[in-house]
């Protein structure tokens, strides 16, 4: 669907990756780490300096019309309706744009509009919306078309917690239905929510693609655990743990996952005393982000 081949633009160094069908990928790191600027790569608004950029099996820069239909791409600071129209004119305007027949359009926009709760200012001028209701507008623009590819850049800015979760269900069910959607964002709790897939730039570099899972066995593999017990203390020596303390029926103990696993501990654990209550905390990716920030 996607793919770079040791492409270089402004920060990006000698970046390679393939983004496949029907996956949701969130591309991570730090401001200017280069991550509008894949976007930008991906949907032809720019050209890399050196390597080659392949959207569709096609060179995005020189086939962006043959592919108009097929990807969509959400940028901001990059509006998709006109601040002086009306958010319906907006629409009205792209509907004729993409060539979106009426009965598609409506059933489609009436959708959005209900889940992304735009309807209600649907004849206020786009200008005149603040940046939440903008943003949500916006957003359903660039899914009023069921696209093959989705690409977002910081889609979640100025949303609220409703509008994130709106979207966040929205994407996942446009992913189940086929379509790719690649997306920046800071909010790392959505996207290890959401996405099924990681990409970590660092100072233009790719360090990291793959799973969140794997992601934190990689950078970030020590997960805490909490644990209430009842009766005796349990002899924990034979453990390969980081450290554990206890503070009267709660032990509270730190491990690497790439060591022990969970169920290993709760087994012996289990062995020695009851057990009433269970937790496991691993790192956030905003943890994973800070350690790599520092060279840790």
């Amino acid at each position: 669907m996607i793919n770079f081949e040791n492409v270089s633009k402004y920060a990006l160094n000698n970046v390679s990756i393939h983004i496949p069908k029907g996956e949701i990928v969130g591309l991570i790191g730090a401001s200017g780490a280069g991550k509008t600027t894949m976007i930008k790569l991906a949907c032809g608004l720019l050209a890399p300096d050196s390597g080659r950029v392949y959207t569709l099996d096609m060179d995005p820069v020189i086939n962006r019309k043959l592919y108009k239909n097929n990807v969509s791409t959400f940028i901001t600071g990059v509006p998709l309706l006109c601040r002086d129209d009306t958010v319906l004119q907006g629409f009205e305007l792209i509907r004729s744009v993409y060539g979106i027949g009426k009965t598609e359009f409506d059933k489609r926009y009436e959708e959005l509009s209900e889940r992304l709760d735009f309807g209600r200012y649907e004849n206020q001028s786009v200008k005149n919306l603040s940046l939440g209701q903008r943003m949500r507008a916006e957003l359903g623009a660039a899914l009023i078309y069921e696209s093959k590819l989705l690409l977002l850049d910081e889609p979640n800015v100025g949303l609220d917690e409703n509008g994130k979760v709106a979207l966040y269900e929205l994407l996942t069910e446009c992913c189940k239905n086929g379509m790719t959607v690649l997306m920046t964002s800071h909010d790392m709790s959505g996207v290890s929510k959401m996405c099924g897939r990681i990409a970590l730039l660092d100072s233009g570099k790719l360090v990291f693609y793959g799973s969140g899972e794997n992601l934190r066995s990689r950078y970030a593999p020590i997960d805490v655990m909490t644990i209430k017990f009842g009766g005796n203390i349990p002899d924990l020596e034979d453990l390969p743990l980081k450290k554990y303390s206890v503070m009267g029926d709660t032990l509270t103990l730190s491990y690497n996952s790439n060591h022990i696993t969970s169920a290993e501990i709760l087994k012996l654990i289990l062995g020695q005393t009851s057990v009433s209550e269970v937790s496991i905390r691993k790192p956030s990716l905003e943890s994973i982000i800070s350690l790599l920030k520092k060279g840790e």
